[in-house]
């Protein structure tokens, strides 16, 4: 996530900024695993979202399938407990990968589309939107 601020990826152009407060942001991003601790601060953070919002679940833990999947105490991924919109898989995902999502999010939130210079093929194939995912 540090790397998108940096000059090599720079989202402040897409428009993006990352914001401290969840009340000012459009897309909540989620970036480990669903503990038994963090299900209702979560929960809490995203009822202070306004609407439209768009869930991001970067990286294996948050999709579900990291390493911690079955310890004691973890969850399915947010892409099941707060129903995440698009899934950044990755252990970690570059920083590549992670703007390919959030540029994703911006088309769901009626933004628009990304250039084709933003995009890279394999990123594409990776992001996916939820609703794509395989059945387990």
């Amino acid at each position: 996530m540090n790397a998108l601020s940096g000059p090599d990826y720079d989202i402040t152009r897409d428009g993006w900024d990352i914001v401290a407060s969840p009340r000012h942001a459009d897309v909540v991003t989620v970036t480990g695993p669903m503990t038994e601790a963090m299900r209702v601060p979560a929960r809490r953070t995203l009822e202070a979202v306004p609407e439209p919002k768009i869930i991001v679940a970067i990286g294996d833990c948050a999709v579900g399938c990291g390493v911690f999947a079955c310890g004691a105490g973890v969850g399915s991924g947010a892409c099941v407990e707060l129903g995440a919109t698009i899934a950044v898989p990755g252990c970690p995902p570059t920083p590549s990968m992670i703007k390919t999502g959030l540029l994703r999010a911006a088309q769901a939130l009626g933004g628009p589309p990304a250039r084709d210079a933003d995009l890279n093929p394999a990123d594409l194939r990776s992001t996916r939107f939820t609703s794509e995912r395989p059945a387990r």
